[in-house]
């Protein structure tokens, strides 16, 4: 029994570390990699100041397009070209129908700007919808700039993560021959 559970912990533990890889990889590479519908981002600019500013880690969410309303702060793939396809958070000032595609277009604004965005944003832009801004945001946010450091980046995690694996490999290895004795 105390094998399995052995075992098994490897198992868990590997899958773990694993699915950490992939988390700070997709984060390092500017991308946001959902769980359970919910990403965590860091905000780079002041236009949705006071509700968050630069530098802080907001969490959003996945949402169906009936749960969007006037007023929800959402982030979404903007079309503008001088974004290139980069994330965007700001509120939802419009929403309208365009019946020429027959699509519902959402018109958007950042609360700290004096102009709404020139480019409108369909649904299947929309990332998700804001809901919270992380405690100590800041904090994270300044380790993950510090991670795009290659050298910041291999010597704090990709050295232990790769350690702690050959660790579990080496320990699931060892189980399995003794289970086979």
């Amino acid at each position: 029994m105390r094998r399995v559970l052995s075992i098994t912990g490897n198992i868990i533990f590997t899958a773990v570390v694993l699915y950490l890889c992939y988390f700070i990889i997709q984060a390092v590479q500017n991308q946001s990699p959902a769980v359970f519908g919910y990403r965590m981002l860091r905000v780079v600019t002041d236009s949705m100041e006071p509700v968050f500013t630069s530098g802080d880690c907001i969490i959003i969410k996945e949402t169906g397009q009936e749960e969007l309303a006037v007023g929800d702060i959402i982030t979404f793939v903007s079309r503008d070209p001088s974004l290139q396809g980069g994330f965007n958070t700001h509120r939802i000032i419009d929403i309208a129908a365009d019946y020429t595609v027959g699509n519902v277009v959402y018109y958007t604004k950042g609360d700290n700007n004096n102009w709404e965005d020139e480019y409108a944003v369909l649904y299947e832009d929309i990332v998700g919808r804001y809901v919270n801004t992380l405690p100590f945001g800041e904090q994270i946010s300044s380790f993950l700039e510090k991670l795009s450091d290659r050298n910041y980046y291999f010597a704090v995690v990709i050295i232990p993560i790769l350690l702690c694996f050959i660790s579990s490999i080496h320990q699931l290895v060892k189980d399995i021959k003794e289970r086979k004795s």
